[in-house]
């Protein structure tokens, strides 16, 4: 190798990153020129303007790499005139935050023979619209949310399941018997629902059964099953804040669900009081 330079490889993650030419704190007179000479494919590099391509000429200039991918680049640092030092410093940094670890994958339960894969969508007050899986949590104990109107949806089959709401409100009442595909209950009307009737319909397979949880504000979970299944809270003004359905079978035995707190919503009201003085003695 040429002793008036200096080679490095050096790893590029997935997203962008930054390229800093920092000069030696020891060194004196002029600093190397730093050239990258070579990127992997679906790398992209992204000079200043004005600023040769791929090119750091003196310390504190910086190239941004855009990488599609994890690759690698070549730097050279040449001596900018002969005898001239080699003492430099680059710095990769990826920009902006951390690279958050992959989630771990929302597993299902085992679906019970007969039964159908299904979405449950909701409209969440402040929220909006949110759909989870069959037997996972819509809002429920660890993040409540007043739920104003569902949707059963099945994944490429007939879902055997229809399905009654009941709103808050005067005179409110039950809805009518809403089929899977349709949506029951209300949007932007701060109308949450405080029940909710479910059933399987005659298409269902015989030995097949429905599980519901339900989370109500201020109320401990309430955990229904069978082929009908009624989820009420303690009073007519308690809003439904999560609910969980799945199929089951009707043969298997019912585990003891271990109590819950009562469900609070996280409250943005705080109450100052003044000291009252103590009062003496008579």
């Amino acid at each position: 190798m040429d002793a008036s330079e200096r080679r490095a490889i050096l790893k590029v993650e997935r997203g962008l990153s930054s390229l800093t030419y920092r000069a030696d704190a020891g060194s004196l007179g002029d600093g190397p020129v730093a050239e990258v000479v070579a990127v992997s494919p679906g790398l992209r590099l992204v000079s200043a303007p004005g600023e040769p391509d791929a090119l750091l000429r003196t310390p504190g200039r910086v190239l941004v790499i855009a990488a599609d991918q994890p690759g690698t680049i070549e730097v050279v640092l040449r001596a900018a005139r002969a005898g001239a030092t080699l003492a430099a410093t680059l710095e990769l940094t990826r920009m902006g935050a951390e690279a958050e670890p992959s989630p771990e994958p929302r597993l299902r339960p085992s679906l019970a023979e007969g039964g159908v894969e299904f979405l449950l969508r909701a409209h969440v007050s402040l929220r909006g619209d949110l759909a989870a899986p069959r037997g996972h949590w819509i809002c429920g104990p660890d993040a409540p949310g007043r739920i104003e109107g569902l949707e059963m949806r099945a994944v490429g089959e007939d879902l055997p399941i229809e399905y009654q709401v009941a709103v808050a409100g005067r005179g409110a009442g039950w809805s009518n018997w809403t089929p899977a595909g349709a949506y029951a209950g209300t949007r932007g009307k701060a109308l949450p629902l405080i029940g909710l009737r479910a059933r399987l319909t005659a298409a269902a397979a015989p030995g097949l059964a429905l599980r519901a949880d339900g989370a109500f504000l201020g109320a401990s979970l309430v955990t229904r099953r069978g082929r009908d299944v009624e989820l009420l809270g303690p009073t007519p003004l308690d809003p439904l804040v999560g609910l969980r359905l799945d199929f089951v079978s009707a043969l298997e035995p019912v585990a003891g669900s271990p109590s819950m707190p009562p469900v609070r919503q996280p409250s943005r009201l705080r109450v100052f009081r003044r000291p009252q003085p103590e009062r003496e003695a008579a």
